[in-house]
């Protein structure tokens, strides 16, 4: 079981009553699996509250029926309310305060405030722990209108799994992927089996470096190492941290600016990331970026060379790991190749 915070600005009594959640795009809620604890945050000018625990009753599926005004967000889960409270976000100080942990809701609420645009936090155990206990020492009880034929499907819902992203993006004609999202929605889904070929190719990966075993691994999405820029996918075991940035496009000079910027960003923040705090290693950082099959290995070294250029400035206090990661599609199954030979 995993925690999440869900996000809404205004949606919070439709999300409870219908007992669903959606979103606009398949890779917020491709990491968020039948009993994993969910919490809705509704964040507006009007207020800042936290409602919970949910228990996810049903994993992500796609359903047009309109149920959120004026939006789509047919990209859905079934969640049930537990023993349902709501508490304001400065109920986390008060937690804070009884637990004599003062920076702990400081960084919590931050985090929260500097993503409210976004549809899902991946959060800590540490974090839905602390979640959990403020909502059972400070929340209000919640009343639920428990018809079940609150929510009634405007048509059968379609599971969100490989086939149906290989469908929408036409997968195996085209052998590209519409949006960066799906890129990032396949790899999740695939890695959640372990005898799937992309599971297979990521563990060979990963076992480059000690003690990188995939089984053994916590794996996120959109992971927020400060308190801002998520990250696209995070693979976390005791000795490793594994960062991957999805690139639906082939690399080109022009976009070098902006990968620079992930890189301070990601090498930064996770490598003394307070939200990873692990006493009983240090874990080293595998940065992976992954484009499309590109034969411009020049680029690729440019690349490598920016990383570290900025990776310098911190080698001092622990080391990055940099791999280039192509993929292709071959004998229509999507595979991943690491460029080993990539020289200054």
């Amino acid at each position: 079981m995993r925690y999440h915070i869900l996000t809404t600005a205004k949606f919070i009594n439709e999300c409870i009553k219908f007992q669903v959640y959606g979103s606009t795009n398949s890779n917020w809620l491709a990491n968020v699996e039948f009993g994993d604890m969910v919490f809705i945050s509704q964040f507006n000018y009007k207020s800042q509250d936290i409602y919970g625990p949910f228990r996810v009753k049903e994993s992500l599926f796609y359903d047009k029926k309109i149920i959120y005004l004026n939006q789509k967000y047919y990209y859905r889960i079934k969640i049930k309310p537990t023993n349902l409270r709501m508490i304001e976000e400065t109920d986390l100080y008060l937690q804070g305060i009884k637990n004599k942990k003062f920076d702990f809701p400081l960084r919590f609420i931050s985090l929260l405030q500097q993503n409210k645009h976004l549809h899902s936090i991946s959060i800590t155990d540490n974090e839905g722990q602390f979640l959990l206990d403020a909502l059972n020492c400070y929340g209000k009880t919640v009343k639920i209108n428990t018809n079940p034929k609150n929510y009634l499907f405007e048509s059968k819902p379609i599971r969100v799994d490989l086939k149906f992203i290989e469908n929408k993006n036409r997968l195996f004609k085209k052998h590209d992927f519409s949006s960066e999202c799906d890129l990032e929605s396949y790899v999740l889904l695939s890695l959640k089996n372990k005898n799937s070929s992309i599971s297979k190719n990521f563990s060979k990966i990963l076992n480059y470096y000690p003690d990188n075993n995939l089984a053994a691994s916590i794996i996120y999405n959109q992971f927020i190492f400060g308190n801002a820029y998520p990250s696209d996918i995070v693979i976390l075991n005791n000795s490793n941290i594994n960062i991957f940035e999805l690139k639906k496009n082939q690399i080109s000079e022009s976009s070098f600016g902006m990968i620079e910027k992930e890189f301070k960003k990601y090498c930064y923040y996770s490598l003394y990331s307070l939200r990873l705090l692990n006493k009983k290693a240090k874990r080293k950082v595998n940065f992976f970026i992954i484009f499309p099959k590109n034969e411009n290995h020049n680029l690729y070294k440019m690349l490598k060379n920016r990383f570290q250029f900025v990776a310098s400035s911190i080698k001092k206090f622990g080391g990055n790991n940099f791999i280039i990661l192509e993929y292709d599609f071959i004998n229509d199954k999507l595979t991943f190749d690491a460029l080993q030979n990539i020289k200054n």
